[in-house]
């Protein structure tokens, strides 16, 4: 089934997010609800053995990604499915190169790539995901190169909906969550927040993943005093979030500077207003 650009929105709120089969711990409406939990005069506590410094430390603790650019099979997928990924991409007025370097990261153009945890396909759909997709798009399957890059694609744009209003990093915000939940990037968000730093930034709220560790019990206490615990569970993996966001965005700029974007540059209208001086008159 083909969803319509303008539909996209429509669809997102009614179909995809309404659908807990598919996408786990997803919070319908969350950004209205985030700002009024982030508003709320009790959410603070006073915290005495924490400052806004601490949540600068994490950078020692970041293993960055390597920016060594390897071209991979990309071609081969390009040639074999280049046209496909552009016109699914067109439906959702995504940026088909994007989408070359999740699928590079996922599956390392290996359409047969399953994952230990039972990700399947270019796109390494779990099998719940798979599944919802394959009943709201109304496909008989989600294993094939295909079906995979459709569903794949669809549900990238729809998390990338989800954040619309966040700008530029919707992008990245959407990769997150298509890598380790939209729970865990709300609560990555939640304690941005809490640090006073502004949690609808990316580069804020990436250096909050690590506070989801297990270990980081004394934060979580502070920043969740009923549970004492994030609400989407702890993350102890917390660098794969972090360094899958922006391996994706070196490898999208790589792939930038290699193929042409599929969606149309807004048409720069310069006009030209001639400068009239006006003539002195001669006495």
């Amino acid at each position: 089934m083909k969803v319509k650009a303008d539909d996209l929105d429509q669809m997102v709120s009614k179909q995809s997010f309404d659908n807990a089969v598919y996408v786990e711990n997803l919070l319908k409406d969350w950004p209205t609800l985030f700002d009024l939990f982030t508003s709320n005069a009790n959410f603070k506590q006073q915290a005495k053995s924490i400052n806004v410094r601490d949540l600068e430390r994490v950078n020692e603790k970041i293993q960055m990604v390597s920016k060594e650019f390897k071209l991979g099979n990309v071609d081969n997928l390009v040639t074999e499915f280049g046209d496909l990924i552009k016109q699914e991409c067109n439906n959702y007025k995504l940026d088909w190169r994007i989408v070359l370097a999740i699928i590079r990261q996922e599956s390392y153009f290996n359409a047969y790539a399953r994952s230990h945890a039972g990700a399947f396909g270019l796109m390494q759909l779990m099998p719940r995901t798979g599944a919802g997709l394959q009943s709201t798009l109304e496909l008989e399957e989600t294993q094939t190169p295909k079906n995979n890059l459709i569903a794949g694609i669809y549900y990238y744009a729809a998390l990338v909906s989800q954040f619309r209003d966040l700008g530029e990093d919707k992008y990245k915000f959407a990769l997150a969550a298509y890598n380790a939940g939209l729970g865990r990037v709300i609560d990555a968000m939640t304690i941005t927040a809490y640090f006073d730093k502004d949690y609808k930034v990316w580069e804020n709220v990436k250096e909050a993943y690590p506070y989801l560790s297990s270990k980081e019990d004394s934060i979580h206490s502070l920043v969740w005093p009923d549970s004492r615990k994030p609400t989407y569970g702890s993350l102890d993996n917390w660098k794969e979030p972090y360094n899958y966001v922006s391996s994706i965005m070196f490898y999208y700029e790589a792939y930038k500077n290699m193929f042409e974007s599929n969606l149309e540059e807004p048409a720069s209208v310069t006009k030209k207003v001639k400068k009239t001086k006006k003539k002195k008159k001669i006495q």
